[in-house]
């Protein structure tokens, strides 16, 4: 098996204009699962809901101090949006707008990524593999955490995209000898992205550690600029953003369980969960792990700077855990993703004379990784969460003047939420009692059912809502709506009370 084949060869002889050409209908074929997803009517959920209110109801100032409802992200990633929601509206697609852009841009970012490290000649990497990029950025396009995270009003497409350029500029650019001036815009540059992306302060750590001075190795003049720079603005943000994150808010207690804490078996406990997280199916956790650290050997002795930065990267955020610094759970490490895909990727980009070892390393990698995206990215039920929309339509459909709406624990922010929005604007005059968050939901219940004949806890919160012109609970006509996770079907329970039925969709 030579991966370099024919076809390579005569991809090779394509000139430089038809290589864009070819390259650019690639990538435009690549995003196509993700303009599909652009396209999915989904609720906003509960975590998208409280950000979603910070932005609504904090000014551009208060967005750069701690955040309300157990949330923390970037402030300029929040400012921004709110840039945009005070130009567009509240909806859900500008909201969404900033990542699902920023994961279109990841997908191009990428691809100049793996061209860099398996294309580019230099002394590491004497062959080219022109093959590795298309099929690293194919697989990287329909990874479904990538994909479902472009839909989210979160931000971890961010984290992806930022922790992708730091790379590059540091490959591309940092790594070698440039005038001063070059450096130092270069480093100012780098400097902002922590107010994008918090992940990024761990690609950051590792241009910053790669830049110091080391004994026989690196005397460290040829970039003074970068540690002070980088130093100096570590520094900035501890003290005014990250040290104040949980001010009069529970977001470190939440995580408190993916924290690697200084337990070495709960670290590769947590590493395991990672990788299972963004490798399908995640019974196959132990083969990634072992296709991982092969690939890092061949990064080792085939790109010793890509090797570098992505150790150090990975050993940053491992240690930010441990410290009880940073949770790395799912979604929030989301960053390690193209890390992960790279290393995976070396057996295919480095096997210039294949022995038989190389063969077999070179199918394996390739195989797990086109069985990571064996599902059917284009079925929008992958994707739905906590479906409320539907659900207050059919409120808003049936509700009569002089009705009350009960709102248990888990959906009061989206409720909160949408009631801002146009849509939904109607029911804003609506009495309304909202269960409390820090209360159990089956207490929010007890609460509600001295009010009306029905009062059932379904998953982790319903509505309830009762008509106020009778006078006995036995004549009250129940309107009786649970939500959790689920997809939803409206029963008729009766000829005067409404069921929305839910299940739970998605992984």
């Amino acid at each position: 098996m030579a991966w370099n084949s024919r076809r390579g060869r005569g991809v090779d002889k394509m000139d430089v204009s038809s290589k864009k050409i070819f390259t650019a209908c690639f990538l435009a074929l690549c995003i196509l699962p993700l303009v599909f997803v652009g396209q999915v009517e989904k609720s906003l959920w509960l975590d998208e809901a409280a950000l979603a209110l910070n932005v609504l109801d904090k000014s551009f100032l208060e967005l750069f101090q701690p955040l309300q409802y157990a949330q923390s992200a970037p402030p300029l990633f929040l400012c921004l949006t709110k840039v945009l929601v005070s130009i567009f509206g509240p909806g859900e697609r500008v909201l969404r707008f900033i990542p699902f852009f920023c994961s279109l841009a990841s997908i191009v970012a990428f691809w100049f990524l793996v061209d860099e490290v398996f294309v580019k000649k230099d002394d590491f990497c004497p062959e080219k593999r022109p093959l590795t990029p298309f099929f690293g950025t194919a697989i990287f396009a329909f990874s479904f955490p990538f994909l479902y995270n472009s839909l989210e009003f979160k931000p971890y497409s961010l984290d992806v995209l930022f922790t992708i350029l730091t790379f590059l500029i540091w490959l591309k650019v940092l790594r070698h000898k440039v005038s001063f001036k070059k450096e130092l815009a270069f480093v100012l540059l780098l400097s902002t992205f922590p107010l994008f992306s918090f992940a990024s302060i761990f690609s950051l750590c590792a241009v910053l550690a790669l830049s110091l001075p080391v004994p026989g190795v690196n005397t460290g003049k040829e970039r003074k600029i970068i540690p002070v720079v980088l130093g100096v603005s570590f520094v900035l943000y501890y003290i005014f953003i990250f040290s104040k994150i949980n001010s009069g808010t529970n977001v470190y207690k939440y995580w408190i369980s993916y924290f690697i804490n200084h337990n070495f078996l709960k670290g590769f406990s947590v590493f395991f969960e990672i990788l299972k997280y963004h490798f399908f199916p995640s019974s196959v956790a132990a083969f990634a792990f072992i296709l991982f650290i092969l690939g890092l050997i061949y990064l080792c002795k085939n790109r010793e700077e890509v090797f570098s930065i992505f150790s150090v990267t990975l050993f940053s955020a491992l240690a930010a855990s441990w410290y009880d610094f940073y949770p790395l759970f799912g979604r929030l490490s989301l960053f390690l993703y193209p890390v992960f895909l790279v290393a995976l990727l070396s057996p295919l980009g480095f096997c210039s004379k294949m022995s038989a070892k190389s063969k077999i390393a070179a199918i394996l990698s390739a195989l797990f990784l086109l069985s990571t995206v064996f599902y059917n990215p284009f079925n929008d039920i992958l994707y739905k969460r906590e479906e409320i929309k539907p659900l207050l339509k059919v409120v808003q459909g049936e509700i009569k003047p002089g009705d009350r709406i009960f709102v248990f624990k888990g959906a009061h922010l989206t409720y909160r939420y949408y009631l801002k929005t146009p849509e939904f604007k109607a029911l804003d005059g609506f009495e309304t009692f909202v269960c409390p968050y820090n209360i159990q939901a089956k207490a929010c219940a007890d609460r509600i059912k001295p009010f009306c004949a029905v009062a059932i806890n379904r998953g982790n919160s319903c509505y309830v809502i009762h008509s106020s012109e009778v006078n006995t609970l036995k004549d009250l006509r129940p309107f009786e709506i649970s939500i959790s996770r689920l997809n939803g079907k409206i029963m008729q329970k009766d000829k005067n009370s409404v069921l929305y039925e839910i299940s739970p969709v998605g992984r």
